[in-house]
């Protein structure tokens, strides 16, 4: 029978234009990060997880741009999941304004000594951009 352990979520901000932080272009900044319980796990724990981030340009990008999440487990030699956006110029909407997100499983997990499961998200666009809201990343744990 399935067990749940844990769930959490990172929230920055629920609603879209809350938050005003700079994003450099060609740099990975971690947005969120969150730690799971799983002490008593049984066998085939697996983790749920989802982010979403809304990034504002200051106009229209002036080439065709990349978006990047990347969901790391522990630290940063164990990736779990990448999505890749590419955001066209013609894309991107009047006020220039991108919504990204992500859901990903990691499957198999082994029982770490310290019983908690460490997740960080990730974002790098490859134009200057800002982040804007809504921002949120969430995992929820379960074992056999």
């Amino acid at each position: 029978m399935t067990r749940l352990l844990d769930a959490r979520t990172s929230q920055n901000a629920s609603y879209g234009n809350t938050i005003s932080i700079p994003l450099p272009a060609n740099t990975a900044v971690a947005i969120a990060e969150l730690g799971l319980e799983v002490t008593g796990a049984g066998e085939n724990m697996r983790v749920q997880l989802s982010g979403i981030a809304e990034l504002a340009f200051p106009t229209t990008p002036p080439f065709d741009s990349v978006i990047s999440f990347s969901i790391v487990r522990g630290d940063v030699d164990s990736l779990v999941a990448y999505a890749l956006y590419s955001v066209s110029v013609s894309e991107v909407n009047p006020n220039a304004v991108q919504v990204v997100t992500i859901n990903a499983s990691d499957y198999n997990i082994p029982l770490p000594p310290s019983n908690e499961l460490v997740y960080t998200l990730y974002i790098f666009c490859t134009a200057d951009a800002t982040r804007i809201g809504m921002e949120s990343f969430n995992a929820v744990a379960y074992s056999d």
